[in-house]
C-alpha cells in the first residue's frame, strides 16, 4: 500500500496528524498550553495515526499506537508519570515486535544486510545501557527491561523483510529514546527537546505508513 491508496478519510487523518505534530514541536520554541491540553495536543498525532490503522483493517498496528498515545500522556502528565510511561511505551514495542516476528513468519527474513544492521544495533544499545547505567537510580529495573524490549523491536525491524519505510521508523524510535536517555539519567543533550519529538512523531508515521504496506520490501 502506497500513500496514494490510503482512502481519502485516511489521508485527511494524516494530514491532522501531521498538524497536530507540528503544532506540539513548537511547544519547544514558545508555544504553551496548560495542562490537560497540552498532554492532549501531544497525544492527538498519534491517536489519529491509530485511527489510520484501523480504517486500513491494522487493528494490532492501532493497539501499539494507542498504547504510545498513553505514554504521551503519562510523560506529559502533571506530574510526570514516567514508571507508567516506560510501561506503556514498553507495551507498544511489545505490539510492534509481534508485527515485526510475523513479517518474519510470513516473508522470511532480509538476509546478511539485516543482520548485519542487527547487530550494529544491539552493540548501540549495549554501548547505550553501559553509558545510562549509572544515572538510572530507581528506574533502574524499568529502564533496563524497557531497553531490552525497544531494541529487540528494532532488530526484528532490521532482519524482517518488512518495508524499509517501517525500519526507518523503528531506527528512529531507537534515536529519540536514546535522547531521552542521555537527557534524563546523564543530564546529557539537554537541548534535545525538539529533536526528541521530531524523531519520536516521525518514527511513528513511518512505521504506521511503513506496516501498512501488505507487500515485503
Amino acid at each position: 500500500m502506497s500513500l496514494a491508496k490510503l482512502s481519502t478519510p485516511s489521508r485527511l487523518m494524516l494530514g491532522a496528524s501531521v498538524i497536530f505534530g507540528l503544532v506540539y514541536l513548537l511547544t519547544d520554541f514558545g508555544l504553551t498550553f496548560d495542562f490537560p491540553l497540552s498532554a492532549a495536543v501531544k497525544a492527538m498525532g498519534i491517536i489519529l495515526l491509530a485511527g489510520i490503522a484501523l480504517r486500513e483493517k491494522a487493528p494490532i498496528l492501532a493497539m501499539a499506537l494507542l498504547a504510545s498515545a498513553v505514554g504521551d500522556i503519562m510523560l506529559a502528565w502533571q506530574p510526570r508519570q514516567m514508571v507508567f510511561g516506560i510501561a506503556a511505551f514498553g507495551v507498544a514495542h511489545l505490539v510492534y515486535i509481534g508485527i515485526f516476528a510475523g513479517r518474519v513468519k510470513n516473508a522470511g527474513l532480509r538476509g546478511l544486510p539485516g543482520w548485519i544492521g542487527a547487530g550494529l544495533i544491539a552493540i548501540f544499545g549495549a554501548a547505550m545501557l553501559t553509558w545510562l547505567y549509572p544515572g538510572m537510580g530507581e528506574l533502574t529495573v524499568p529502564a533496563t527491561i524497557y531497553n531490552g524490549i525497544i531494541l529487540v523491536m528494532a532488530v526484528l525491524a532490521a532482519v524482517s523483510r518488512a518495508p524499509f519505510l517501517a525500519l526507518a521508523g523503528a531506527l528512529l524510535f531507537v534515536l529519540s529514546d536514546s535522547f531521552i536517555g542521555a537527557r534524563e539519567f546523564q543530564n546529557a543533550f539537554m537541548w534535545s527537546g525538539p529533536v526528541i519529538w521530531a524523531t519520536y512523531y516521525i518514527g511513528q508515521l513511518f512505521l504506521t505508513l511503513g506496516l501498512l504496506m501488505r507487500d515485503p520490501a
